[in-house]
């Protein structure tokens, strides 16, 4: 076992442009001793002292787990180096050139310092460090997770001492000159991907040197090495600077309990990284201080939405008496994230954000009045994308950064990107600003209560005696209720060092591995049977990749065991199925024995696949009865309108559809205005099926007069895309109706009745 705690060391001095930097007494580790094994220990609760332990414990771990994979680290030389960023960060400050640290700090970092210098400009204020002391700098928390998805190793150094700076201040054309006294209590927080090797005792990057192969260099603006074009701060190579936080707002990280940002870790993105929201949603936070300064929205215009842009515009203007408050001097205490909503057609991570600043209020002269005391706050920030988006797990850095390009992000007023033109702020590929609440308001507790649907924690409060005899309260997880994983989803996956304690329900992908092999021994064409089982993984959520995978593994399905799967999901399975042979209205003879054949594998009979088509058949025809073109054309403006507003694109459609099925403009007018108050008549599924049904219904329509025109072929694709269609889809469903009434109008012009649907069979005998 490696000692977690190298001998104490003392820095002398650093000098650079004329500015003394003592640092004394700076202990590296010895002050983490003092703390657990002397003084307060002796007299703390034997639940307290317990506590500390396994805490030490957990930290040995991990320091051990990363020296597993890097024999070359040392605790002494990154403490030695985390010293070194310190005092270039310190120095980067007071000049006012950032360029030097901009290889190993994260764009969140680098963002905030960048908008504190520019204020500080603003404000015709300069910095200048004359006495630093640092009491101590020694390691707050070590992680390192044996993990095949998305592993970090992360460092959280706190550092505490004091500093006193001098300020020159420009006022009435002369120079004002004050020293102030200020508290360092602050914890640094070094990440770098699991796997990266040790190359130098110090970061390679703080002095210049490429992290990979050592070359010198000069960063540019894509941060990229011009020797070996290795990203230099990506983390692959070597640790960077991810987050600082206030130490009286910085916690341990618990022992892995589950929540909605693991959850959506493990189920929907594995590149998704807490590190790098957290990074994201400050580069987006500081940004948002300085649309609120300079009055203008230009600054949001890349990272927040057009819909929070147009709202938040008003809200940088002037009030009737010509003022307008802002906020100087802000400081980020903490950023967390707090909570993960995946659904269509955005995911949203909600961001807690504890930050103090000062207030001001700027006159209509821009004369500005600044609060002598700071005010500290909890804001909750919505950030949105797309949903089924992946995170790229090299950017976990480079938050601010193209997320096609890798091109840095501008402040202008452009929402794309000025190298490849790629639209930044709609969500497709990057997390955007929607909203910012106050954390405590109704709407971000709703928002928080949705986050954790599905994941259920019981506690109890239990009392103990403390060394004063006087008695203490505390709240102990008891139980948690953890969400369903399959075991595609959690092989690997390893949190603490420890393979997570869930439910693991039978994979889906089971299912299409089963019907590609009951494909085999029937006569069915292998480009009908792919297209089902393709439909089939889409139905449960199944990726193209992970099928294909699947399918091309030489692994046999154990069949003896799909009968003794849970029930409901048997249900499942074979209710998606059926869906998927009902999606063009019509279950046809091949489709009837595949799910047939299938179900016989899963313990079912045929009474028990009749049974639900006929179910699932009642319950479609029920929803679509009756259906009239009005119905039809209602429906489409309820689905142009889900998004809250028209666009002028979409006005232009609906009208031109309007004049097709004779409704006047001003039935359309009143649909629209209703639409957008929630106010319209119309029954709209809950079940994506049905929704999918209905669009065979309207297809069907727009083939009365025998054709699809490109009017209705435009509006086919809006309700399409609705209802997580691709335009791929609808091609197939079209093509596919087509044959379907082509084959009804040929039966019904020769008099004939339908065929009958039982003309396949199976190769080998069908007993039932």
């Amino acid at each position: 076992m490696p000692t977690l705690l190298p001998e104490s060391f003392v820095l002398l001095a650093d000098v650079y442009d004329g500015i003394t930097i003592v640092v004394l007494a700076l202990f590296i580790m010895g002050g983490v001793f003092a703390e657990h094994l002397q003084g307060s220990l002796r007299s703390a609760s034997m639940i307290r002292l317990g506590n500390k332990k396994k805490e030490l414990s957990r930290m040995d771990q991990a320091l051990l787990s990363i020296q597993e994979a890097d024999p070359n680290f040392d605790l002494h030389n990154f403490c030695m180096a985390a010293t070194n960023a310190y005092i270039e960060v310190e120095k980067a400050l007071d000049t006012g050139d950032l360029s030097d640290i901009r290889s190993f700090v994260s764009d969140g970092i680098y963002q905030r310092m960048a908008f504190r210098l520019e204020e500080e400009e603003s404000l015709g204020r300069k910095r200048k460090t004359i006495h630093l002391k640092v009491d101590n700098l020694s390691p707050a928390e070590i992680t390192s997770s044996k993990n095949n998805q998305n592993a970090f190793e992360v460092i959280s150094m706190r550092i505490s001492g004091t500093a006193v700076r001098q300020y020159r201040l420009k006022q009435d054309g002369t120079d004002v000159i004050t020293e102030e006294s200020e508290p360092i209590s602050e914890v640094w927080t070094f990440l770098r991907r699991r796997g990266a090797q040790t190359k130098s005792k110090d970061f390679g990057s703080v002095h210049g040197h490429c992290p990979n192969c050592g070359a010198d260099i000069s960063v540019n603006q894509w941060e990229k090495c011009p020797s070996c074009e290795s990203t230099v701060r990506s983390g692959e190579h070597d640790w960077v600077l991810s987050e600082i936080s206030d130490q009286s707002s910085w916690k341990v990280t618990k022992p892995f309990k589950m929540s909605s940002a693991t959850r959506y870790w493990i189920k929907q993105d594995q590149g998704f990284s807490s590190h790098y929201l957290e990074d994201r949603a400050s580069v987006i936070f500081f940004r948002k201080f300085l649309a609120d300064r300079l009055g203008v929205i230009d600054p949001l215009g890349k990272v927040a939405t057009d819909r929070f842009c147009d709202g938040y515009e008003k809200k940088l203007k002037p009030n009737d008496f010509g003022k307008r408050t802002v906020y100087i001097h802000p400081r980020i205490l903490a950023a967390d994230v707090s909570g993960v909503i995946a659904e269509e057609p955005f995911d949203r991570a909600l961001m807690n954000i504890r930050w103090t600043a000062r207030r001001g209020i700027v006159d209509r002269h821009g004369e500005l009045e600044i609060e002598r005391d700071p005010v500290q706050i909890s804001t909750m920030m919505v950030l949105v994308r797309k949903h089924g988006a992946k995170t790229r797990i090299e950017r976990t850095i480079t938050s601010s950064h193209c997320p096609k390009c890798g091109a840095p992000e501008s402040n202008n007023a452009s929402h794309a990107c000025e190298f490849c033109h790629t639209v930044l702020n709609d969500g497709a590929l990057e997390w955007t600003l929607a909203d910012v609440l106050p954390f405590t308001s109704t709407p971000a507790m709703a928002l928080r209560k949705k986050a954790y649907e599905g994941i259920e924690t019981n506690v109890s409060v239990i009392k103990f005696e403390n060394a004063e005899d006087a008695p203490l309260e505390r709240v102990v997880l008891m139980e948690q209720k953890l969400p369903e994983f399959t075991q595609s989803e959690i092989d690997g996956v390893q949190i603490d060092g420890l393979a997570p304690n869930v439910v693991v329900r039978e994979d889906d992908v089971t299912l299409c591995k089963l019907l590609g092999e009951v494909a085999g021994g029937l006569h069915i064409s292998k480009a009908d049977a792919k297209d089902f089982i393709r439909e089939v993984a889409r139905k449960c959520g199944i990726d193209n990749a992970t099928l294909v995978q699947a399918m091309r593994s030489r692994e046999k399905l154990d069949r003896r065991r799909l009968k003794d799967l849970n029930s409901q999901v048997i249900k499942r399975w074979l209710m998606a199925m059926v869906d998927v042979s009902l999606i063009d209205s019509r279950m046809e003879a091949w489709e009837k024995v595949y799910i047939n054949a299938a179900a016989k594998e899963l313990g079912l009979s045929r009474y028990d696949v009749e049974a639900a088509v006929r179910t699932r058949s009642l319950q479609l025809e029920e929803w679509t009865e009756g259906m009239r073109s009005v119905d039809m054309f209602s429906w489409v403006v309820y689905m142009a309108a889900a998004d809250g507003r028209f666009d002028p694109k979409e006005i232009e459609q609906l009208k031109e559809l309007a004049a097709h099925y004779g409704i006047s403009n001003k039935q359309l007018k009143e649909m629209c205005v209703a639409a957008k108050e929630g106010k319209l008549d119309i029954s709209v599924p809950e079940d994506p099926t049905v929704g999918q049904f209905w669009l065979v219904k309207m297809i069907d329509m727009a083939f009365a007069d025998g054709s699809v025109c490109e009017k209705e072929r435009k509006v086919l694709a809006k309700v399409a895309k609705k209802i997580g269609l691709t335009d791929y889809d609808l091609k197939q469903l079209i093509r596919r109706r087509r044959a379907v009434l082509y084959k009804k109008a040929q039966e019904a012009l020769r008099g004939k009745t339908p065929a009958h649907d039982d003309e396949l069979h199976l190769k080998s005998d069908w007993n039932d």
